[in-house]
């Protein structure tokens, strides 16, 4: 892919989901514990400052997963800046229902302060000797706790970096961001393949497996079948192949139907295997299990 079509096809960005943890560290109690096992340094007691049976707060977090799934979902890994990959094909879908999202996500957390001053009474009933008052915010410091936010930002241009430097070092410069655009292109298409690998693998050693087949065996390929398509902003002609091969091959096909036949799934588990080799070739052998990067995550503000 040209370089210079990079900034109308695809930018950067950031969702930020800020949350207080409900938790405290317990010093005294910490201190205890060794006291009485005559030890030192080998654990912190941590209080629940909340009743486990808190609806409204354990809504707040779910919504709070649900944000950050779906981000990570309807994105792809970048190798700087605490940032990633969002294609302008999907900018419009995403931002919409990010914006759902945090309205979900504002709603539940003024439930959760409605509840707030009735739970902490019922965890002072709870905890005994434990409650400490001053473990717990007011109600105006635990507002500004929660939060969602979201910021995009054009992908690196070098045609457009013009600090006052001298030209022979920002033609190095130039250099150095154009290399890492094409390092960032090919991440991002590994990271869609790894997605559809696993996915493909799961798939066939379900289909492979002595018993009964789920009928839901084939959901999450035919789902990666219609989004990883939309994330493919480069537009890899082996990859788009990969993806074509994965839809008319795989995604086709439901979980009643695969449940059903038997001479089917023996059909489909030898595709799938054949898309698997497909993959292996394309990330140079066989990918490994997915994990988030370190700093590629997120950003999940805890607060205290």
């Amino acid at each position: 892919m040209n370089i210079t079509d990079i900034q109308s096809r695809v930018m950067l960005c950031s969702v930020t989901i800020s949350s207080w943890v409900a938790r405290r560290f317990d010093l005294k109690v910490t201190e205890e514990v060794e006291s009485r096992h005559d030890t030192k340094g080998i654990g912190r007691f941590n209080k629940r400052l909340l009743p486990e049976n808190a609806a409204s707060f354990k809504e707040v977090v779910s919504l709070g997963g649900r944000i950050r799934r779906y981000f990570y979902d309807h994105t792809l890994e970048y190798n700087q800046l605490s940032v990633r990959l969002l294609p302008t094909d999907i900018y419009m879908e995403f931002s919409a229902q990010m914006r759902k999202m945090k309205d979900e996500f504002d709603l539940a957390v003024q439930v959760f302060l409605t509840d707030y001053l009735d739970l902490k009474e019922q965890a002072r009933q709870e905890m005994n000797g434990l409650f400490n008052e001053a473990d717990y915010p007011t109600l105006a410091q635990l507002g500004e706790k929660f939060g969602v936010r979201m910021a995009v930002l054009p992908f690196p241009d070098a045609s457009q970096f013009g600090v006052d430097l001298p030209e022979d070092v920002l033609t190095t410069l130039r250099s150095e961001i154009d290399q890492h655009v094409m390092r960032s292109i090919e991440h991002a298409n590994q990271d869609i393949v790894q997605r559809l690998y696993e996915a493909v693998s799961a798939m066939a050693n379900r289909l492979y497996a002595a018993g009964n087949v789920r009928i839901d065996v084939a959901d999450n390929v035919r789902e990666l079948c219609g989004l990883l398509p939309k994330l493919n902003f480069s537009d890899d002609p082996q990859l788009n192949h990969i993806l074509e091969q994965a839809k008319r091959h795989l995604a086709v096909h439901t979980g009643n139907d695969l449940k059903e036949s038997e001479v089917l799934r023996s059909q489909v588990a030898a595709k799938a295997t054949e898309i698997e080799e497909l993959m292996d070739a394309f990330m140079g052998g066989k990918p490994q299990a997915a994990m988030p990067a370190a700093g590629h995550a997120p950003h999940l503000r805890i607060a205290a």
